[in-house]
């Protein structure tokens, strides 16, 4: 079906809707599911590519396929009717051109806007999923077309940034690392580099050294990179970085008084040990009243009427004169089995096998049984010691039986009420570096909040180390605070502090950020989630990828 384009109306209304000025349509074809557009080039003269000179000159014209947007979830094609001009200009190296249109990218088989939407795609999907939807589209590329797509992309100017971020990421966790820069008042990144070196970083700043504000965590290689090329720029260390770095030091000092804890912990577990426990739900009344519980006969009589039903059904079978292998292929039975029920005139009970001697165990057992604490299995292994020639399975069954015949209702080893063994697992030192700066309210398990008790009540040092972490966290909390002189006493004190010390020597020699991080507003926080986020992408990417198209994808997704 043609449709020739003749009226005024028809016109116009067809190039609003394609919105390609420079474009005459001739005819619309549509036929197979596809719009295909005929159109040429309006302008009667195109410019050389090479030297400028427009040219009138037709040497030749040729048809373009190009790809466009869908029409009512129909394929879109523009067949474009392109010219060949010879150019005019003697000196130019460049003899025959093609004509070309700004909504076409030159040697390209899809309009902008289609291009559009497929970068779109390369950038904030796989290769696989981009081509996936762009066959729902109905601009089909493959995952190649689309990773090839997003390569060819290219990267936005850097603006000089005010407020840096740093941080570092990794391409394999405890192998390689590199960072990442962002601009934290847009809170956008701008750029990735290829190592966590400071030379690395040092050489980014030389290209952009008007920096006014850095924020970072506490690695020096960053710091001598900031102070080498930004000596005036503001450094501030990042908040949460500095508690990361005060767990660190809590861990290695538990560490130090693991023993004493220990040794403490041990004189005291009776104590512990004392502590009431959390009343569980008694269920088991209730269950007791709603769901009634068979006894051993009653399985037992289940299972015979289970078969009653199936031999009762092939009797009926029989009886209309089916075959027996149409009532197994049916029944989902043995052929032998129909057989047997064809042959029976009511069911035989169940046959077991009472090939063993357990019966010379009869009195042994039942004495055995009658004794509180026993085990099923100790019964058996006794009774093959001395001559029992089942095996267990079968030995476990009879002893139930023999059991359930004497009425004996003795408890079992698992039912009988055990002394508690006398131990105590001790918190971790990780752990206890995460509550002791807690409020004792805030520990929920009661067992974990005794024991840090237990420690404190008994180890005078504690209160002091929880004292010091509850400064450091309300500073960093509030925005203010003398972190000098909480650094001055942790330094001066005559106590080990080992691993407290040593933070507090690193926080002095980096003592301009701290203070800095301390007291201002900006944090890494918007860093933190960047790198995250180039987790996520590595994981779609699964590690296949290289540097720079990882580069493309973080700096220039609109969902960062």
């Amino acid at each position: 079906m043609y449709l020739k384009v003749t009226d005024k109306q028809l016109l116009k209304m067809i190039k609003q809707l394609i919105d390609m000025p420079f474009l005459k349509i001739q005819k619309i074809n549509y036929s197979d599911d596809i719009i295909r557009i005929y159109a040429s080039i309006k302008s009667c003269r195109s410019k050389c590519p090479l030297c400028g000179r427009y040219s009138k000159r037709v040497h030749d014209y040729y048809f373009r396929t190009i790809t466009d947007l869908p029409v009512f979830q129909n394929r879109t094609e523009i067949l474009l009717r392109t010219r060949k001009f010879r150019c005019g200009n003697p000196r130019c190296s460049q003899k025959v051109f093609s004509e070309q249109t700004p909504d076409i990218i030159r040697y390209s088989r899809r309009t902008k806007r289609a291009t559009r939407i497929l970068e779109t795609f390369a950038i904030e999907l796989t290769g696989r999923l981009g081509s996936i939807l762009s066959e729902q589209l109905h601009i089909t590329v493959s995952s190649s077309t689309i990773t090839r797509i997003a390569y060819g992309q290219q990267l936005p100017n850097i603006s000089q940034p005010r407020v840096l971020g740093v941080d570092d990421w990794a391409y394999r966790k405890g192998v390689s690392y590199g960072t990442i820069l962002i601009d934290m008042e847009t809170s956008k990144p701008i750029e990735l580099l290829p190592s966590r070196d400071g030379q690395v970083l040092k050489d980014w700043l030389l290209k952009y050294n008007d920096v006014k504000i850095v924020t970072r965590d506490r690695a020096s290689s960053y710091a001598a990179a900031i102070n080498a090329v930004c000596p005036n720029a503001v450094q501030i260390a990042d908040r949460f970085h500095l508690l990361m770095n005060l767990s660190d030091a809590l861990d290695a000092y538990f560490k130090s008084i693991s023993r004493r804890i220990r040794s403490l912990i041990t004189a005291k577990t009776n104590e512990l040990l004392e502590l009431p426990e959390k009343e569980p739900l008694n269920i088991s009344e209730k269950a007791t009243e709603d769901q009634p519980v068979l006894t051993a006969q009653e399985l037992i009589e289940a299972k015979v009427d289970q078969r009653m039903d199936t031999f009762l059904k092939v009797k009926e079978l029989q009886e209309k004169g089916t075959p027996i292998k149409r009532i197994a292929t049916d029944l989902k039975m043995s052929r032998n089995t129909v057989k047997s029920y064809f042959n029976q005139e009511s069911l035989s009970p169940r046959k077991y096998s009472n090939s063993t001697n357990i019966e010379v165990f009869t009195d042994l057992i039942v004495a055995r049984l009658n004794e509180n604490g026993y085990k099923l299995i100790g019964i058996f292994r006794e009774i093959k010691e001395l001559g029992y020639t089942g095996g267990r399975t079968q030995g476990c069954y009879h002893i139930k039986r023999i059991k359930e015949h004497h009425e004996i209702e003795t408890l079992g080893c698992k039912e009988i009420a055990r002394p508690k063994i006398p131990y105590i697992k001790p918190l971790s030192s990780r752990k206890l570096a995460k509550y002791i700066g807690f409020r004792l309210k805030d520990i929920t398990d009661h067992h974990e909040r005794f024991y840090l008790q237990t420690l404190l009540d008994n180890i005078t040092e504690l209160k002091v180390v929880r004292k010091l972490v509850q400064i450091f966290k309300a500073m960093l909390a509030r925005g203010c605070g003398n972190i000098r002189r909480w650094i001055d006493f942790v330094i001066r004190s005559k106590r080990k502090l080992a691993g407290l010390k040593t933070f507090a020597r690193g926080l002095l020699r980096d003592i301009s950020a701290v203070e800095n991080g301390i007291n201002m507003r900006w944090s890494n926080g918007a860093v933190e989630g960047h790198v995250n986020r180039i987790k996520s992408i590595k994981r779609q990417m699964y590690g296949r990828a290289s540097f720079e198209l990882l580069r493309k994808k973080v700096i220039l997704s609109r969902s960062g």
